[in-house]
């Protein structure tokens, strides 16, 4: 069974080639979140649950769960937004690329890739440029963290005799955070490929849904680790501002 995985529609754009499928999809979730969000915030009441104010404050308590334990004092509630959208958006491109995107293939119109098999609709979250990116709004994001909460003295943590430790965090961290996800999401789709091709009922059902359920702790454990870097950046700050 040939597979086009980690192939993508290209376009050149500037002289650089863009996956401009993983710029679709991308801008899809965004958009359906954005929607989704609306819809399931308009006539909340206090009183009176209904079905979607449930899931909507399951969700909240998650994400204030995590921000309010990892995150020293009241400031967990400022990164909330950040780290919602983190979790929803890795959760939703993860699971995108799950989709039996196949059946196009029984269309004329669907869409060719450069090597002539057809587009299989990979997850945004198994393009590496996704991931890395995801990973340098963590980066950035800690950074700003530890400059607000402790100043010139955070800064100043990298030009101590042990500063080459901080030097590595900022290496080390946006590239495990960018290669978990992405290595796992390629893992998971090939595993769902491999069983469809080997077996076309039932097994696959089951693969799936693993998949889906190893979609959410992918999208848990990269909203964890940037929360966890965020709160070490404040908590660093706070030590050297108190020195």
């Amino acid at each position: 069974m040939s597979s086009s995985l980690g192939v993508h529609i290209t376009n050149e754009i500037l002289g650089q080639k863009v996956h401009m499928d993983t710029i679709a999809y991308s801008w899809v979730i965004m958009a359906s979140i954005l929607a989704v969000s609306f819809l399931l915030t308009r006539n909340l009441r206090i009183e009176g649950y209904s079905l979607r104010q449930t899931i909507l404050e399951t969700i909240w308590q998650l994400i204030n769960g995590l921000t309010s334990s990892q995150i020293p004092g009241k400031k967990g509630k400022n990164y909330i937004p950040l780290i919602g959208g983190i979790f929803i958006f890795t959760l939703f491109a993860y699971w995108l690329g799950l989709m039996p995107w196949k059946i196009g293939e029984a269309f004329s119109w669907w869409p060719k890739l450069d090597n002539g098999n057809h587009w299989e609709g990979s997850s945004p979250a198994a393009d590496i440029n996704v991931t890395a990116g995801m990973a340098l709004i963590s980066l950035v994001t800690y950074i700003i963290a530890g400059i607000k909460s402790g100043g010139a003295g955070y800064i100043l943590n990298y030009f101590k005799p042990l500063g080459f430790v901080e030097w590595l965090d900022l290496l080390i961290r946006p590239l495990t955070l960018s290669l978990r996800l992405f290595a796992n999401t390629i893992a998971g789709e090939v595993l769902v490929m491999s069983i469809l091709g080997l077996v076309a009922l039932v097994l696959p059902m089951f693969a799936l849904a693993f998949e889906l359920f190893v979609g959410l702790i992918q999208a848990l454990v990269f909203s964890l680790l940037t929360t966890v870097y965020i709160g070490t950046a404040v908590a660093h700050g706070e030590h050297a501002e108190e020195h």
